[in-house]
């Protein structure tokens, strides 16, 4: 299958109500094994009894195939041609655009970021109390999409020991907190060698930065990995390393941190921001429970984009076309004055009705 057919038209309006939680991996650089642990992480809570699904969101760099065996590859539902089928293998839907012929390194990021929301909205994920998605390194134009168009419970971060690789996982979870994403935790790669025969641990590449990083952030370290070379053969066969070395340290780590997510994800809060209209010249907001009216004009005035900042005044009786969640952080309304462009952050709304 091309991934050119798949970005062809736009996602329809569909939605993710089916996934209870969506999980983020989050690095904000690359090397530091966030596709080894969304794999064991998925595999982990396959083990408990979790229904969980896995999306690759590197879009330039898809791992993902590679780490899990072949099984059955993604096609369109007969039934109905705008959905498609994931993936299935381990018992876990799962898609990538390495499965698709298209070389995903070649396309601009208007392109990318259609092929992620396809990804989030067309793929039929099904019921799901996971989804994990694999997020790209950087904090730029994807990851946005993805922190937009899909209303992510939660975020692990993962470092290495090093203070600079600390350096750009912080940037990433200073995203997640701006885009108002809680952080379940941190994950240290790598973090140490286990003699086999002393059982001493050796840090190669130094140590602090998870531990660091959880106190700065006040979040959990949620575990440390050691270099096992049972997780990258696993990785590189496309096995489970539950399967393959299940007594190791490595799958005792794993699991120890599966358990530690899911408790994490146990304490989260329900969403704080619900919408719906009121009539045809308000909206209504929920906020920690409690509904709030909201005068469209009162919110076009607001409005940051440049026709409306250029305009004197915003007209009484303008009324609403369309209107939808950015994220967990703001709300996207379209105007009957034609104004589409303006985003409005959970800050400015608590104000405007008096939060």
């Amino acid at each position: 299958m091309d991934v050119l057919k798949i970005v062809q038209d736009s996602p329809p309006s569909t939605d993710l109500s089916q996934v209870k939680r969506i999980l983020a991996v989050a690095a904000g650089k690359g090397g530091v094994g966030k596709s080894s642990v969304s794999v064991n992480l998925a595999l982990s809570l396959k083990r408990q009894g979790f229904k969980v699904g896995l999306l690759d969101a590197d879009v330039y760099g898809p791992s993902l195939q590679q780490m899990l065996p072949k099984g059955v590859e993604p096609v369109e539902d007969q039934q109905n041609p705008e959905k498609l089928l994931p993936a299935l293998t381990f018992g876990i839907p799962f898609i990538s655009v390495a499965h698709f012929k298209k070389a995903a390194s070649i396309v601009r990021a208007p392109i990318a970021n259609q092929i992620i929301e396809q990804f989030l909205h067309t793929v039929d994920w099904g019921e799901l109390d996971y989804l994990i998605i694999d997020f790209p390194p950087g904090t730029g134009d994807i990851q946005l999409t993805l922190m937009q168009k899909a209303r992510i419970d939660a975020a692990i971060v993962v470092t290495t020991p090093q203070a600079v690789a600390a350096l750009d996982v912080r940037k990433a979870m200073q995203l997640f907190e701006k885009m108002e994403i809680p952080i379940l935790g941190v994950v240290e790669n790598m973090s140490y060698f286990l003699d086999p025969v002393s059982k001493q641990r050796f840090a190669p590449f130094g140590s602090g930065a998870g531990e660091g990083l959880s106190k700065e952030f006040s979040v959990p370290c949620l575990g440390e990995i050691p270099i096992d070379s049972s997780i990258s053969q696993a990785g590189d066969l496309g096995e489970s390393l539950f399967e393959t070395a299940p007594k190791s340290d490595a799958a005792d780590v794993f699991l120890s941190i599966c358990s530690r997510v899911i408790e994490q994800v146990d304490l989260l809060p329900r969403p704080n921001m619900n919408l719906r209209q009121a009539g045809p010249h308000h909206l209504e907001i929920e906020l920690d429970n409690q509904w709030h009216r909201l005068s469209l004009h009162t919110l076009q005035k607001r409005c940051p984009c440049a026709r409306c900042k250029g305009e004197k005044k915003c007209a009484e009786d303008v009324s609403l076309l369309e209107f939808s969640l950015v994220g967990r952080y703001a709300i996207r309304v379209i105007f009957s004055s034609g104004c589409s462009q303006g985003i409005y952050p959970l800050a400015l709304i608590e104000a405007l009705v008096g939060l």
